[in-house]
């Protein structure tokens, strides 16, 4: 049993999140700018372990051959080719590189450093359970009908203006020259069939998807401006119930289910003692 132990947002959730992502048991997960350090991209990042495995994996049906390290007790090391019979505590080095182009690449190292795919199958096999915190907090850190922040801020039709505001940037500054040249082809190809031409890119809104919720609350943490539904999960609860005290409702009402989740105790003290003074009417589980 790994116990690890620190406070707020000090990366306790990101490491469960890490090991979820090398031991994904399926390639469709989504990157964000934010899942990289201080927002930059070119350093791309790299989460590496170095496991045993069960011979109930079944290595050998799979199609590339996996080449065993040893474990000398602190990390892997090579093989010693030169001793006879089995290797002493076999180890496999699993990696996951995040590249700038927000892609995700599984491997496995081999001795020889040779990378090799790692496959969704042998993570499948390997195998993994999160009991995650699900309870983010999004909606009420995000200006969408209804939230506590589009309740704070929406007194003068806010999310109309914000529409009205990012509607006449001009994305299309943002294209490359490729890409550019790409949209112009698809114009040509577009008006040759008799559809619609002189394309350009920009934010499009749909039924039931509003620009608003697009934007949510940000904070700085160590110089660098991140969303606060990027935070740890003590956080962004303490912060919801914050937003909804800062509205001005006199008949807000408070539910809060499995109160105790993502808050160490300090702050499950702190957030009691908030709820037994404030007026409004509050529902905990």
């Amino acid at each position: 049993m790994n116990i690890i132990i620190g406070g707020g947002d000090s990366g306790k959730s990101t490491l469960l999140h890490a090991l979820s992502l090398l031991f994904s048991p399926t390639n469709a997960v989504q990157l964000l700018e934010t899942d990289y350090y201080n927002r930059l991209l070119e350093p791309g990042f790299t989460i590496e372990a170095t496991i045993s495995l069960s011979e109930d994996i079944g290595l050998a049906n799979f199609q590339q051959a996996l080449w065993p390290w040893e474990w000398d007790g602190e990390k892997a090391v090579l093989p010693d080719n030169e001793r006879e019979g089995a290797l002493r505590d076999p180890v496999y080095i699993f990696q996951l590189i995040g590249t700038s182009d927000l892609e995700l690449v599984w491997q496995i190292i081999q001795p020889n450093l040779e990378p090799v795919s790692l496959s969704a199958g042998l993570r499948r096999r390997v195998g993994i359970v999160r009991l995650a915190n699900d309870d983010r907090n999004d909606r009420d850190l995000r200006l969408v009908s209804g939230s506590a922040l589009d309740r704070l801020l929406s007194k003068g039709n806010l999310k109309s203006r914000i529409s009205k505001e990012v509607s006449a940037a001009d994305l299309s500054n943002a294209l490359t020259e490729n890409e550019q040249r790409s949209l112009e082809t698809l114009d040509k190809s577009m008006a040759a069939a008799g559809l619609p031409s002189g394309l350009d890119i920009g934010l499009t809104g749909s039924q039931g998807l509003s620009i608003g919720a697009l934007v949510g609350l940000l904070a700085e943490k160590t110089g660098t401006v991140l969303p606060v539904s990027s935070w740890g999960a003590g956080t962004r609860r303490m912060a919801a119930l914050e937003i909804a005290r800062a509205t001005e409702a006199s008949t807000r009402l408070t539910v809060i289910d499995e109160i105790e989740r993502g808050l160490e105790p300090y702050r499950l003290r702190q957030l009691l003692e908030t709820l037994s003074v404030d007026e409004q009417q509050c529902f905990v589980t």
